[in-house]
């Protein structure tokens, strides 16, 4: 193919090395690409290499073309290491427009993520669209809001809690099954003076992706932290530590107020069943009364301790 057609093509450190047409109405355009650069450089070693090993071809998903579904097609480059002493003996090439381990051109990601934003769409539906599934869709997006959202502010008291989008569900991959994770850590500003505001948002519930997100941040940001408020959640507690070991954590009184009220049910519960050999009835006083003590909680946070992040909880 000559170099009006790669350029027509549009993707950046490609060439287009061939193109089929389709053979129905509803058939796809096969597009096969190849990267401009003859030569890469070791990941490892930083030596660069002309020897090839093999030409492998992957599909991958891009954007419509001319509004025809386009049928991409990579023929990856994989390279021998020219340095004996390396332990790496082989790499595969990399580029910007299709990250490593990506099954997605940079520009549809980037495409996923605004249709989803500006115009208010289900996650769904565009994906539908696209021909991509739900999961990819959402990563693609919260990918692009973690750029999006401007640098956080510092705080003094940084609020931490989870938040499920949807369902656990199983996902097909070319690898195998594959679980979605549908929790989303928030990290929200939670010092007295300007509550509420959110100041990043990172897929998972665990303390790495704590700590992760931490370690990103300014060492500005980082020293001016005094307090954490967060769930009684070992994991985020030891990504707390992780990342800011001097800083002291606090459990938030809204969680402080659900397990108190828990643990006082389970002993009216206990009682009644050694007492009455059953359990509570409308006409038990233990059972009429039982939210007399405040067992809703409180509704603002007290004066004397940072305020309630309740982010995730319905």
């Amino acid at each position: 193919m000559d170099d009006p057609t790669s350029l027509l093509f549009g993707l950046d450190e490609f060439r287009v090395v061939s193109v089929t047409g389709p053979v129905a109405d509803d058939a796809d355009v096969r597009v096969v690409v190849e990267t401009v650069e003859p030569v890469a450089g070791c990941p490892s070693c930083g030596v660069v290499s002309r020897q090839l090993k093999d030409r492998p071809i992957r599909r991958i998903k891009d954007l419509p073309v001319s509004g025809q579904r386009v049928e991409l097609w990579w023929r990856v480059r994989r390279w021998v290491c020219a340095e004996p002493m390396c332990e790496r003996r082989s790499f595969t090439e990399r580029c910007t427009q299709i990250p490593p381990r990506s099954r997605l051109t940079t520009r549809l990601r980037r495409r996923l993520a605004e249709s989803v934003a500006r115009s208010n769409r289900a996650v769904f539906d565009v994906g539908t669209e696209y021909g991509v599934g739900w999961h990819t869709t959402h990563k693609a997006l919260i990918f692009a809001a973690a750029r999006w959202l401007p640098t956080p502010t510092p705080t003094t008291v940084l609020g931490i809690d989870e938040t499920r989008a949807r369902s656990v569900r199983w996902l097909r991959e070319d690898t195998g099954w594959k679980r979605s994770d549908p929790w989303m850590t928030s990290f929200v500003d939670a010092d007295p003076a300007g509550a509420g505001r959110l100041l990043g948002l990172v897929p998972g519930r665990s303390g790495a992706c704590v700590a992760a997100w931490l370690e990103e941040q300014t060492q500005l940001f980082r020293d001016r932290i005094e307090v954490v408020v967060i769930d009684p959640s070992a994991p985020y507690a030891s990504g707390i530590r992780r990342a800011l070991p001097n800083v002291q954590i606090a459990v938030d009184h809204w969680h402080l107020v659900r397990l108190a009220n828990q643990m006082v049910t389970d002993v009216r519960q206990r009682v009644a069943r050694e007492q009455l050999g059953r359990r509570g009835r409308k006409a038990d006083p233990a059972w009429a009364h039982r939210r007399a003590a405040g067992c809703r909680g409180p509704a603002q946070p007290a004066t004397d301790g940072p305020p309630v992040h309740r982010a995730g909880h319905r």
